[in-house]
């Protein structure tokens, strides 16, 4: 089977997932308010929407999420990740029992 065919067999709602727990897994996610995802032949390309902790390092919760979903996406699909592209939206109080990556 080609990869595009792998490719238009795999479900936009199992991608979705997987970006989605990978993204809340990161240190500094206080929430995820959205994923966007689109395919084409190079592969995926994903749009994290979230809420900041108060006090991290966006540049590095960005790079965190980047690699947290690119790395998770790839493992469950075995599909390229073109692209993640973090929206940070706000910045709230960290949830209780959280941390913050200093």
């Amino acid at each position: 089977m080609s990869d595009k065919q792998n490719i238009n067999k795999i479900s936009k709602e199992i991608v979705s997932l997987a970006a989605s727990k990978a993204t809340l897994a990161v240190p500094g996610v206080n929430q995820e308010k959205d994923i966007k995802l689109s395919r084409d032949k190079d592969g995926f390309v994903i749009d994290v929407f979230v809420a900041a902790d108060f006090g991290c390092k966006i540049p590095q919760l960005a790079w965190d999420i980047q690699n947290s979903v690119k790395e998770a996406v790839e493992t469950t699909t075995q599909q390229t990740v073109k692209a993640v592209n973090i929206h940070v939206q706000g910045v709230m109080m960290p949830r209780e029992g959280s941390s913050i990556n200093d």
